[in-house]
């Protein structure tokens, strides 16, 4: 039972919402949450931190995609019970609600302190960032990674 809450809707709508609620004057895209989610986790490969929220894995980049289905399948449980609020501009955005801020403040385990305090750090360094140049980042990255292990 334990292994079903590790990269399962459940554990990616809690990130979602402690996401949004860290950057919560800015509405997120999908593909920004992906981005910020994925660099808040693996903080060390991208200078934000000295370890990885989810430990050192040469196949993090694989991550991605399967990620991406995630957040789609777990945006809608988080819009559907008011915790996330969808607006369109140019697409869909999603911000945190009054009652998701509720919600991610009686959170008190180790992992969401560390996942904030990171998730901070990030949307502070990229908040300018356009959602198209994060995910260059997340490349560039990879490749050189890649090249490097070569």
């Amino acid at each position: 039972m334990k292994n079903d809450l590790f990269n399962s809707t459940f554990e990616m709508e809690l990130r979602i919402a402690l996401l949004l609620c860290t950057g919560e004057e800015h509405p997120f895209s999908l593909e920004r949450i992906l981005a910020m989610d994925f660099i808040a986790c693996y903080s060390k490969n991208f200078g934000f931190s000295d370890y990885n929220l989810h430990g050192d894995n040469s196949f993090m980049y694989g991550e991605l995609s399967s990620r991406r289905g995630l957040i789609k399948d777990a945006i809608g449980p988080l819009v559907y019970r008011g915790i996330v609020e969808a607006k369109i501009n140019r697409g869909y955005l999603y911000q945190i609600t009054d009652i998701g801020k509720k919600y991610i403040s009686s959170l008190e385990s180790e992992y969401s302190k560390e996942y904030r305090k990171i998730a901070e750090m990030v949307i502070k360094e990229l908040d300018d960032y356009s959602d198209e140049e994060l995910m260059r980042i997340i490349q560039f990255k990879s490749d050189s990674e890649r090249e490097g292990a070569v």
